[in-house]
């Protein structure tokens, strides 16, 4: 048997030298389109506005109009506890019937995990105070 057929040598082809070609063909395509898309110089001096933020990409005026809060907080924590269980719902529709009794007390474990997170973000959402900016 040849060495090339060798279960070693396989392995390390799928886990090692693979992976690592890719990898580098990868950068090498970056670098490529890095310098293919590169600005020329001119457009680099003429434009005092292309590293700027903007708004609706019209340049800058004056200060900005205030601060932002994070006033949806509660209602992030909210989607973010539910979505798990909204998605396993999904799963337990392709379990085989001999294990739904399995898949449903797993779901309702799991659903009672996320209740304490829920409640929490159900108490940050009403916490209306928070969202004001002084």
């Amino acid at each position: 048997m040849s060495i090339a057929y060798n279960t070693f040598v396989i392995t390390a082809n799928s886990m090692v030298i693979v992976p690592i070609v890719v990898f580098l063909l990868l950068v090498a395509v970056i670098y490529l389109l890095k310098w293919l898309l590169k600005a020329s110089e001119d457009v680099e001096k003429t434009e005092p506005y292309k590293k700027l933020p903007f708004e609706s990409a019209n340049p800058p005026k004056g200060v900005g109009k205030g601060k932002v809060s994070f006033q949806y907080f509660g209602y992030l924590v909210m989607f973010l506890a539910m979505e798990p269980a909204v998605v396993l719902l999904t799963f337990i529709t392709i379990v085989p019937k001999t294990l739904i009794f399995h898949a449903l007390l797993l779901y309702l474990v799991l659903v009672l995990v996320f209740a304490p997170l829920l409640a929490y973000a159900a108490y940050e959402a009403k916490k209306i105070r928070k969202w004001v900016l002084d």
